[in-house]
């Protein structure tokens, strides 16, 4: 585990370097990497379930994100864009591919279905959270 948290947190940071990140950034970006797997990891071990572990991990990178926003002042889009690289799922994604081409439909399903988990999960965690976080900043708006 600790060795997919140090590769996550420097794919992260690549991707950071690819989007010209700011030098006083990588550190948070850096950060985020590390965040997002370790929530995956954890939960996909106590869950063993992969929708789980991509909603979760995904809230907790934009959550994060949304926080380093304030604190760095700058968009949050920097840190979930890069935060979310080690979730995506391409190697789901390309044994899915391979089997179409192979005609082994069978195992062509079952890494279409978890490829599908996986980008529900990714896409509910965001979009939950955003949601909630911009209620939660309306209501405070509209109590000042």
């Amino acid at each position: 585990m600790i060795e997919g948290l140090l590769w996550a947190s420097l794919g992260t940071l690549g991707f950071g370097l690819v989007f010209n990140a700011n030098k006083n950034k990588w550190f948070y970006i850096l950060i985020s990497g590390f965040l997002n797997y370790l929530a995956y990891a954890l939960t996909y071990k106590l869950s063993n379930n992969i929708f789980l572990s991509s909603f979760v991990c995904a809230a907790i990178t934009y959550l994060y994100s949304v926080i380093m926003a304030r604190v760095s002042k700058c968009p949050s889009v920097i840190y979930v864009l890069t935060g979310l690289i080690p979730s995506v799922p391409g190697s789901y994604l390309f044994y899915t591919m391979q089997n179409v081409v192979l005609g082994n439909t069978d195992s062509a399903l079952l890494y279409a279905n978890i490829t599908a988990q996986v980008i529900l999960g990714i896409a509910s965690g965001i979009a939950l959270f955003s949601v909630f976080f911009n209620l939660f900043k309306q209501i405070k708006s509209r109590r000042i």
